[in-house]
């Protein structure tokens, strides 16, 4: 239901809408009708009119809303009236007053369709910006606003679900505008998608070419050729772009900024887009191919172990997506960064690699490893904790995976402190360990072990 608001501090209408006094005759009520409007309208009471006769009241009820802005511009209340779905309903001419009422989130449909033939910009632009906005009707009248700045913020609103409405900003004159409404996440008129690929504005392409609602194949297909390189690279990183030949016109563009986009795009998951990406001669592409979660093709995977790039290697290392003959591969790269990115690398799930990094003669490899979520078998975390770094040991303490109870009892005797001290904020501790621990001679110890199992202590 509708709220209603009336002032009664307010004595006399506001300026825009004072109107000269004039007969009634355009409006087809009796003239007592509007005497009960009129003694209702000023009284200080909520305004529903529900208080007129029943008579009066279906006569003014049944009123379309062109008379009922007859009415509005021939009386000198303080309050305008507008059709609701519960009948007739008041709401007061203060400014003030309908500037917070075009910003409430809980503002009716009916409302809106009301406040959009304000005469007061303030009022339409609060209702244009307003996230509760979803009269389409309202939408599209604000559209059409010849305030510049009313349709703005509209184009920018993300509860702007009217397709007209997006047709007609899509058109606006206003180079500001049009750019609102190509970045505004819920564009979902393909035809508006299509002109904004056309615009001449530069910065208004680009906004579109990364909107993640950019679903028009022959949006995307103006855009992939654009002569601007930052609305090609824009629509390069897009992860909506899907197109097969889309992708493929990007990844030859003689623009080496255009093809790194498209290679890190989550969205690249052609196989033979992929391969023809490993052989770019630009590094920069093949480094953010190699970090690209999406890259699944062990074939392509095992090119890139192969690069002679030793960062490129690196960033391959790092990615969640490597097979176990990959990460194998990987296991015993000549080159340490490599080696302690894929140890580090918490979707590291080959036995087998682990096996390798374990005994490798690099202590931060082993540290890596022995931090690693992903170290969940017993035996390796028994081998880890017999390390002679302490450093290895201090990061296998830490590990939340750690759950060898025989690993976690050796750790709990090191001679370290810190070692201890990290073991004992372990939440996988067994309870043996934390007796152990509950005895240990450090109070530090003691006291962050009762700190991490209270209930226990």
């Amino acid at each position: 239901m509708d709220n209603f608001i009336s002032h009664s501090s307010v004595s006399a209408p506001v300026a825009n809408h004072t109107i000269p006094p004039q007969a009634y005759a355009p409006v087809a009520l009796p003239s007592e009708i509007w005497r009960e409007i009129a003694a209702v309208a000023s009284a200080d009471s909520v305004l529903t009119l529900r208080q007129i006769s029943h008579d009066i009241r279906s006569a003014v009820d049944s009123l379309d809303p062109a008379n009922l802005n007859q009415i509005n511009q021939n009386t000198h209340s303080t309050v305008d009236l507008y059709q609701s779905d519960g009948g007739v309903r008041s709401v007061t001419r203060d400014l003030e007053t309908q500037r917070a009422m075009t910003m409430d989130e809980h503002i009716s449909p009916a409302l809106q369709e009301f406040f959009v033939h304000s005469n007061d910009a303030h009022v339409r632009r609060h209702l244009a910006v307003n996230p509760s906005l979803t009269s389409e009707a309202a939408q599209q009248r604000l559209a059409q606003d010849q305030n510049a700045e009313v349709r703005e913020v509209l184009a920018v609103n993300p509860s702007l679900s009217s397709e007209a409405a997006q047709q007609t900003l899509a058109q606006d004159q206003d180079e500001w505008v049009r750019k609102a409404l190509a970045r505004n996440p819920s564009l979902t008129s393909k035809a508006a998608q299509q002109t904004l690929a056309q615009d001449q504005g530069t910065e208004v392409r680009k906004g579109l070419a990364r909107n993640l609602s950019l679903t028009s194949e022959a949006a995307q297909e103006t855009l992939a050729q654009d002569q601007d390189e930052w609305v090609r690279r824009e629509l390069a990183g897009n992860p909506r772009l899907t197109s097969d030949a889309r992708q493929e016109a990007l990844a030859q563009d003689q623009n080496a900024k255009v093809r790194e986009a498209l290679a890190e795009n989550p969205s690249l998951i052609s196989n033979a887009r992929q391969e023809r990406l490993t052989q770019d001669q630009d590094a920069a592409v093949r480094r953010y191919l190699a970090h690209n979660p999406s890259l699944n093709s062990e074939a392509v995977q095992q090119t890139l172990a192969q690069d002679q790039n030793i960062e490129i290697r690196s960033y391959l290392a790092g990615n969640p997506s490597l097979t176990s003959t990959v990460q194998q591969t990987l296991a015993r790269d000549q080159d340490t960064d490599v080696r302690a990115a894929l140890a580090d690398n918490p979707s590291l799930n080959s036995e087998a690699a682990q096996q390798i990094l374990a005994q490798d003669q690099n202590g931060w490899i082993r540290m890596n490893l022995a931090r690693n979520p992903s170290l969940t078998s017993e035996a390796r975390q028994e081998a880890l904790a017999q390390d002679q770094s302490a450093d290895v040991l201090f990061a296998l303490a830490g590990n939340p995976s750690l759950n060898s109870e025989a690993a976690q009892q050796t750790l709990a005797q090191d001679q370290n402190t810190p070692v201890r001290v990290n073991l004992a904020q372990n939440p996988s501790l067994s309870s043996t360990v934390q007796q152990i621990l509950a005895q240990d001679q450090d109070e530090e110890v003691r006291r962050l072990l009762r700190q991490t199992f209270p209930a226990d202590r």
